[in-house]
């Protein structure tokens, strides 16, 4: 499609370049085949496989630093590292659904992403949801097609079957923990008459199962997108990687993109190459594509950028799984509370660092299931974790309570309530404006507190009678429903699964096709999980990483058709690429 597309109203067809986006010194330096905007899960595999062409230069744009810092490496990591200096901390505006709260967004600032910074739990989603991506608009991008995709990416040390991959990059493993609680949980799946899987990643995630995670098999360390991808081709002559880039606008002439402008520290620097890809998530994408003149004119228009393509769909569309929390106080010591114990803590810490095992070798969330909230929904609409460990629910610290317990968690799997990012100003440093609009829909009320009424049977199911002191949130006496709903409101929160920002498929509101390249411009992609037209039904860390695998697939294929027909050699522009390095 080259990334033309009739159906887009080109305000400005001139040769257009923008000046210098900032005062500082500034430089055009070089020149790249592709340059990749963002080192999360799908920039590290577009990274990766772009570069497996030695005649092929790649620059990778990062904003924050070197995943060096050894607390992302735990299990426990995204304790550690959420809210720190290597998140980018985003907040979203006052949520009408959840009585004006405003919801931390976190999103990783690192090279990996929210792969280094997440609870590392790898969840494909169901076979329907890319179906119905492709019933969408999105051809090419059904289950039977984004399957082989998912065994190319990984290195599967759990029971093999056809739809798990053995040799790729991306290693993943069962939880490294089982306690009583964890085993009560799928006991009480059970015994309402649930299924239990061996693996849900086969398809039909439909039941309870033990999770999986993005682990390395040797030690219990995270496997990021950076170590799965990035580390072990670092020194390739043909690949640069920039940390602390924080890329500030697409440099376009006309509606063909050349290149980007970034920024580190006070110089800003003009890179160009032949494809510029946008692999920065699902809250950056739409704003580097705003801040470029691309999206709703109007929108664009009111903070004095010159709109260059009406795309109406840039920002708009944004779905995130949410939902709430119930929590009970336990009998006996087998919660991670009981790790406040200095000698148990110590135990733990060796057990992880000596064994690879214990409560630390695994993020806390090693049980969950995906459930319907009705019978007559066509596949799981809500997904649960079980939380050994009890939340400050009540106080609103955002911390752990004090008392020892266990929480059954709850999120909206396919919702329908439909937010938006927007520019906060045409200050490149500036945050987005995030608005969820959470619960604005009324079929996610009626399935978030169906959500809440299966958690609590769960809860009470005779498989947690030994343990079970009782539920103390929200406690037994909320039971009319507008009670719940309250509560719900109360201590509802996101997931961290942002998507959508930046759909793809052929309507009006499409912003990419099914090639991924950007409606009515040249030379532009995006690969992230803002292209999903709808969320997938659980985490998307592993579906972001198919997608950087495909669209790799995709642009080499047609680089290669278009060097047949073409009857030329690959370009070259050795005189001017520095050579390949990490800056940190």
């Amino acid at each position: 499609m080259r990334g033309r597309n009739g159906r887009h109203n080109i305000l400005s067809d001139e040769a257009i370049e923008f000046p210098m986006p900032t005062a500082g010194l500034f430089a055009v330096t070089r020149t790249y085949d592709f340059i990749i905007v963002g080192a999360g899960s799908a920039g590290c595999v577009l990274a990766n496989r772009l570069s497996e062409d030695p005649g092929c230069h790649v620059l990778l744009l990062e904003a924050g630093p070197a995943d060096w810092n050894p607390l992302i490496s735990l299990p426990l990591g995204e304790a550690l590292t959420v809210g720190g200096s290597v998140d980018w901390k985003f907040r979203t505006e006052p949520e009408p659904g959840l009585d004006g709260r405003v919801i931390d967004a976190p999103r990783g600032k690192v090279l990996g992403g929210s792969s280094s910074i997440n609870g590392q739990i790898y969840v494909r989603g169901h076979a329907s949801d890319f179906d119905d991506w492709e019933a969408q608009g999105a051809t090419g991008w059904g289950y039977q097609e984004v399957l082989p995709y998912f065994r190319k990416a990984e290195s599967w040390a759990g029971p093999m079957s056809d739809a798990r991959g053995t040799s790729g990059p991306l290693e993943t493993i069962g939880g490294r923990y089982r306690n009583a609680l964890y085993e009560a949980f799928l006991q009480a799946g059970t015994s309402l008459g649930y299924r239990y899987l061996e693996d849900y990643n086969c398809g039909d995630h439909e039941g309870f199962a033990w999770s999986q995670f993005t682990q390395r098999h040797r030690v219990a360390r995270r496997c990021s997108a950076a170590h799965a991808y990035l580390h072990p081709v670092m020194k390739r002559p043909n690949l640069t990687v920039i940390t602390h880039a924080h890329v500030e606008r697409l440099h376009l002439t006309g509606t063909r993109c050349k290149g980007v402008w970034y920024r580190r520290g006070h110089r800003c620097e003009l890179v160009l190459a032949d494809e510029v890809i946008l692999s920065a998530g699902a809250y950056l994408s739409p704003k580097i594509m705003l801040l470029s003149g691309l999206g709703p004119a109007t929108e664009i228009s009111s903070h004095g950028i010159k709109p260059i393509l009406d795309l109406p769909g840039v920002g708009k569309n944004l779905q995130d799984h949410f939902g709430g929390m119930i929590q009970y106080a336990c009998r006996q010591s087998v919660t991670y509370n009981a790790l406040r114990n200095p000698l148990k803590l110590a135990g733990a810490v060796w057990d992880m660092f000596v064994k690879s095992s214990g409560p630390l070798a695994v993020f806390p969330m090693n049980a969950l299931a995906f459930l319907r909230s009705a019978p007559d929904e066509p596949r799981p609409d809500l997904g649960f974790l079980f939380f050994p460990v009890t939340s400050d629910l009540k106080g609103g610290s955002k911390k752990y309570a004090a008392f020892s317990g266990y929480g059954i968690i709850w999120g909206l799997m396919r919702p329908r309530s439909r937010g938006a990012v927007s520019l906060r100003s045409d200050d490149p440093l500036a945050p987005p404006v995030i608005r969820h609009n959470y619960l604005t829909d009324p079929h996610d009320v009626v399935v978030n507190n169906r959500g809440f009424h299966i958690a609590r049977a769960i809860g009470e199911s005779g498989a947690f009678d030994p343990f079970r002191q009782g539920e103390t949130d929200p406690g037994l006496l909320t039971q009319a429903g507008q009670d719940i709903e309250a509560y719900n409101r109360r201590t509802m929160a996101s997931h961290y699964h942002p998507a959508g920002t930046c759909k793809m498929g052929n309507d009006a509101m499409a912003v990419v096709g099914p090639d991924l390249r950007v409606h009515g411009i040249e030379g532009l992609c995006i690969v992230d999980a803002s292209i999903m037209p709808t969320v997938t039904s659980g985490n998307t860390n592993a579906p972001s990483i198919m997608i950087g695998e495909r669209a790799a697939a995709l642009i080499v294929a047609e680089k290669s058709e278009d060097l047949r027909y073409r009857d030329m050699p690959l370009p070259s522009r050795s005189s001017d690429r520095e050579s390949p390095s990490v800056d940190h």
